[in-house]
């Protein structure tokens, strides 16, 4: 029968032998805030020697969304919050008049529906293209009214409001151009770096690299209408809204020609095409704004066909076309030739 010393001598034995428990700490999650990027992104452009004021206050957000009637979101309103970048490219939130600040808001809506009046730019879903350019820009004008809105960064890079939430993409929009710039607005910093009041498209050096954000996006989020036309422009399929076949029918036209004999640069020059070594591609394929017109630069290719020397039923075999399409007026094609 054990004592009770005994026992307590047999505990500490016990305590001793059995293994030491190491508490190893959990490591700490990294919680890298909107607010906290705001102040790095704010530091950032100081040292790049930009004049950066005292940020917006929650009055003046209040003011300008209820002015344009959006609302910013929020990890743009962050970076607003803690400092406003002013100089070339910049946005002036607080002291730009009114007026300036709807039309540099309106700048990617005017700068597409310039191109839809130079017959550069059009959306299948929107219908047939109006032969007349101004109620072609109507049109678009009409459908365009109700996208997102872009809410400028700087210069020609925009961030959709809509929806309102942190991580929306930056889409480049400009001259008809409607790229997908970046994934979220910590992506748009990461690629530029600023110098002298210039941005500057390219990665930050070392010393001047702004770290990307624990929360940064990896993946573009679907907007409305703009990631569907950066796809489009990406593609070229804008540029192509008249008839993917009429592309391939001129093709097939060049190529007959090139295979009759014709030199390829009488061919280019004839049907108006690029020089740019991709001898499949038509220079401005906008032109072409229905079926009428269609007919009409078929016509005209007959006619100067004719012209040189080609009988009709050399002609229609070669085009395609019937003898009823050599209309005597001049296509829009015609017009700039003579006129270039």
């Amino acid at each position: 029968m054990l004592c009770f010393g005994s026992l307590a001598m047999a505990a500490t034995l016990a305590e001793t032998l059995s293994p030491i428990k190491i508490c190893i700490p959990k490591p700490t999650k990294v919680c890298f805030s909107y607010a906290a990027y705001a102040k790095n992104v704010i530091q950032h452009l100081k040292s790049s020697n930009l004049i950066v004021e005292e940020g917006l206050s929650d009055v003046e957000f209040s003011t300008i969304e209820s002015n344009f009637s959006f609302t910013f979101p929020p990890d743009l309103r962050s970076i607003l919050q803690e400092g406003l970048p002013i100089g070339p490219g910049f946005p002036n939130w607080r002291c730009s008049s009114q007026q300036q600040l709807e039309i540099i808001k309106n700048l990617p809506i005017l700068s597409l529906c310039k191109q839809v009046k130079k017959r550069n730019f059009w959306v299948e879903f929107w219908g047939n293209r109006p032969i007349d350019n101004d109620q072609a820009v109507d049109t678009a004008n009409g459908f365009l009214k109700n996208v997102p809105v872009l809410v400028p960064i700087y210069q020609h890079f925009y961030i959709p409001c809509t929806p309102c939430l942190a991580g929306n993409p930056v889409f480049y929009v400009h001259d008809g151009q409607v790229k997908l710039w970046c994934f979220d607005i910590s992506g748009f910093f990461q690629q530029v770096e600023f110098q002298r009041n210039e941005m500057i498209l390219r990665r930050p050096r070392l010393f001047n690299l702004l770290n990307a954000p624990s929360w940064a996006a990896t993946e573009s989020r679907k907007i409305d209408f703009w990631t569907e036309m950066a796809t489009m422009v990406a593609g070229g399929k804008h540029r192509r809204w008249w008839s993917e076949d009429l592309e391939g029918y001129l093709e097939d036209v060049f190529l007959r020609l090139t295979e009759a004999g014709w030199k390829e640069e009488d061919v280019r020059e004839m049907m108006m095409m690029d020089d740019s070594g991709d001898r499949r591609r038509c220079s401005d394929a906008g032109v072409f704004a229905n079926k009428k017109e269609v007919e009409s630069h078929v016509s005209l290719l007959s006619k100067r066909l004719l012209r040189a020397g080609w009988s009709t039923e050399d002609v229609v075999d070669t085009l395609g076309s019937s003898e009823e399409i050599f209309m005597e007026e001049d296509s829009c094609i015609d017009f700039y030739h003579k006129t270039s």
